[in-house]
């Protein structure tokens, strides 16, 4: 099969499954106050590798900018998300980065929001990249750190992001943690501060948000 046609199944399976799931959004004050508060007016929401599922579909047609990676399964993602209303910049953080930041960066100042999967795209596992604290630094947009879970799944164990695939009908939780700015001119150690504090809130929003289910 071509990646187009995969694609457009995959397209298919994202809707069908994810119209049936029971969504609960816990924390949306932070996500309206962060937007508010924003010196861009922007919001990045970070969210863990492997939650992408319930995040793809329910960001959908959103006016989301989203960086993918430069591999194939990149550009097979690449024509899934961007047949979701997504705009999508091609990067990594392994190869392409800077030019894929800076993609995100003018979508950005055009008017889009930013979903990141901080720990992509190849991990380790639930370890923050500096991409989105570069973006917040660049764009001056506050960073919403959102737990995710699941209740019924099936999780990839074999896959370094364990991802979650979510039964149909199953119950979602998302929650919005409070916005986190990032100052012009902050520099890289402190970044790197940042990096493993935005883990700590997510691993902590995570938890979180498995208890709420």
């Amino acid at each position: 099969f071509s990646q187009r046609l995969i694609a457009l199944a995959a397209r298919s399976v994202i809707r069908m499954i994810g119209f049936s799931l029971r969504y609960r959004i816990h924390g949306s004050e932070n996500l309206e106050r962060a937007r508010a508060t924003s010196p861009s007016g922007r919001t990045a929401c970070a969210f863990w590798h492997g939650h992408q599922f319930p995040a793809v579909y329910h960001w959908r047609r959103k006016n989301q900018v989203v960086l993918s990676s430069l591999s194939r399964d990149g550009t097979l993602q690449t024509l899934i998300l961007s047949g979701l209303g997504y705009h999508c910049v091609r990067g990594s953080s392994s190869r392409g980065a800077i030019r894929g930041l800076i993609g995100v960066i003018r979508a950005m100042k055009e008017g889009r929001d930013s979903l990141f999967a901080v720990d992509g795209p190849q991990g380790p596992y639930h370890e923050v990249k500096p991409g989105v604290l570069f973006v917040a630094v660049k764009t001056g947009t506050l960073i919403v750190p959102t737990g995710i879970a699941i209740r019924k799944a099936k999780i990839f164990e074999k896959a370094w992001d364990r991802y979650i695939f979510p039964w149909p009908f199953t119950k979602v939780v998302l929650l919005f943690g409070e916005g986190i700015e990032v100052p012009p001119g902050t520099r890289p150690e402190s970044l790197d501060r940042m990096a493993v504090e935005l883990g700590a809130d997510l691993e902590r929003l995570t938890t979180e948000a498995e208890s709420l289910l």
